[in-house]
């Protein structure tokens, strides 16, 4: 009689101890999250210092001093006689002199003869409730942006402490300033776009769209670009031996 063996896995069935393919997919999950959450972070404050530059230069008041105000926008760098803030552009319902919806443009900012540019009411209406959103972020936007440095520079001022490096720290400080100028100009560049499709909102509008726009892209190529240039130095980054040599990422995993 065959004497029976109990089924035992043989070396070219057991995985090498190094090999954890839930570990690597797990990597990959929270390295995406975090690219995403770098993402949206770059994101709010270009928006943050859009909306800022946006609330600096421009006040925006939900009709204005005459009946047929819609929307006015004053141009705060621009002062009348008096010292008070000119009006940029005005919406107006229909009046005696302009019997249609319009748009009324300021000469002495633009030096465009005010053409009473025609809108539908919807359109009008439409620009009252934009202008109301866009209020209400440029008087959000200095607590957005505090909000959004002092959650992130917790964050990786601890690590770092944890971790008993300096690299995230100084990645951070490098990537929001860069991530700023970004912000600024693409604000710049959003605005002017902005003011040749519609006057005044578009101007608002086209300067925090930019300013989005700016401090992401311009704030994610800094994370790569500053990433690549700290490995290319091996900056916190070590070799230890344990078999093989590999990169110790003190930065990211501790000084053990």
């Amino acid at each position: 009689m065959t004497p029976a063996f109990e089924d035992s896995p043989s070396s070219e069935d057991e995985l090498p101890e190094e090999h954890f393919p839930e570990d690597e997919c797990k990597d990959e999950k929270n390295n995406r999250s975090e690219t995403i959450g770098r993402f949206l972070l770059h994101s709010a404050r270009g928006g943050a210092i859009g909306a800022s530059i946006n609330a600096a230069h421009y006040a925006i008041e939900i009709r204005g001093p005459h009946a047929s105000n819609i929307l006015t926008v004053l141009d705060k760098t621009v002062k009348s006689s008096r010292g008070n803030s000119k009006w940029f552009i005005r919406v107006d319902k229909p009046h005696e002199n302009v019997p249609y919806h319009h748009l009324n443009v300021n000469k002495a900012i633009t030096g465009v003869e005010d053409p009473h540019f025609p809108m539908t009411a919807f359109e009008a209406k439409a620009s009252r409730a934009v202008g109301k959103a866009l209020n209400a972020v440029n008087h959000a936007a200095p607590f957005i942006m505090a909000a959004s440095l002092a959650y992130d520079s917790y964050q990786i001022v601890q690590r770092d402490k944890e971790n008993h490096s300096s690299k995230n720290t100084i990645k951070k400080v490098a990537t929001t300033v860069i991530g700023a100028a970004g912000g600024l100009s693409g604000s710049a560049v959003g605005s002017a776009i902005g003011t040749t499709v519609f006057y005044g909102i578009g101007t608002l509008l086209g300067g925090l769209i930019g300013g989005i726009v700016g401090g992401a892209v311009v704030g994610m190529a800094g994370e790569f670009a500053s990433e690549a240039i700290f490995d290319k130095v091996k900056y916190n980054i070590g070799e230890e031996k344990c078999g093989k040599t590999f990169e110790h990422r003190r930065y990211q995993d501790g000084s053990t």
